[in-house]
């Protein structure tokens, strides 16, 4: 089955006709999502349906590569490319300030995150793919933020350091972007089947994957001297560095597995229609992380 990668609104699987008319008539109406889709993937001067469909098809095209290397591109594409993303900007030459953006904003979406795995989790008899989630998953479900190491565990520490206490961050609630975000991928992990459902979480942590640099990004999520920082608090390189750290690294791990099972419930161009969706709620939530940094700035 095809998708639109904004709307979700079902097509017959390879139906690139249908998908490109309904695009273009949303564009049409002046639809902001649709026109601003095609403004960041498939940028044309006019959007002629018959000479939009090959760009499409072109867009969506796996000859001669896998799924995981296509999720790869698109991921780099959009959030390391020419222009990188503001978040990925901030964080080269970082203040203090994105660090607590950064750490705030994310608490909650690593409370979807568990959510969103627990869908996976619970709509799969695959125990590969149970087995590899609550891998992912329990660490984060279990550390209270007192003991033992995971991702939430050390964002509590980092932000304390910095000035934001976990009382304080608990009782906080996130920025309207991260709302956003968050409410779709609910959405997705509520109504679509499990490999959808993966595909809107797991290829998420490209962002942090050594591998990205392999994969052709010229930047990583942080610059090369913040290791070396002196200013910058430990408990911040303690966090970065276990984001970034191979042995935490399931991203590529993911990706085969999502691959795999794509091709066997033959849901490939669904998988990458919902990834698409997910990286861009993944856009508005990593502005929201620049967005309560500037708050943060403003009241220093």
């Amino acid at each position: 089955m095809t998708k639109c990668p904004i709307c979700a609104m079902t097509f017959p699987k390879s139906d690139y006709d249908g998908l490109a008319k309904h695009i273009v008539q949303m564009k049409e109406k002046n639809d902001p999502f649709h026109s601003g889709w095609l403004r960041d993937y498939v940028p044309m001067d006019n959007y002629d349906v018959p000479d939009f469909v090959p760009k499409l098809k072109a867009f969506y095209n796996l000859t001669g590569t896998t799924l995981s290397d296509w999720m790869f591109k698109v991921f780099i594409n959009k959030f390391y490319g020419v222009k990188p993303h503001p978040f990925v900007e901030t964080m080269q030459r970082p203040k203090k300030s994105i660090f607590l953006g950064f750490g705030v904003e994310y608490y909650f979406f690593l409370k979807e995150k568990i959510r969103t795995l627990s869908y996976v989790i619970a709509k799969t008899d695959k125990e590969d793919v149970q087995k590899f989630e609550a891998k992912i998953l329990l660490p984060e479900l279990l550390n209270d933020g007192t003991s033992g190491k995971s991702r939430t565990t050390l964002l509590l520490k980092m932000c304390d350091s910095l000035g934001v206490n976990k009382d304080a961050l608990v009782s906080s609630a996130p920025l309207p972007p991260t709302i956003h975000s968050i409410k779709l991928w609910n959405s997705i992990a509520e109504t679509e089947n499990w490999v959808e459902v993966m595909a809107s979480i797991n290829p998420l942590d490209i962002l942090y994957s050594p591998a990205v640099k392999k994969k052709g990004a010229k930047l990583f999520f942080y610059g090369d001297s913040v290791m070396e920082n002196e200013w910058i608090p430990e408990t911040v390189k303690e966090f970065l560095a276990y984001l970034s750290d191979p042995a935490n690294d399931y991203a590529e791990a993911g990706l085969k597995l999502l691959e795999q099972y794509a091709k066997e419930i033959d849901d490939v161009e669904g998988v990458q229609s919902t990834f698409v969706r997910s990286i861009d709620a993944l856009d508005r939530h990593l502005i929201a992380r620049v967005t309560r940094a500037k708050q943060y700035e403003s009241k220093s």
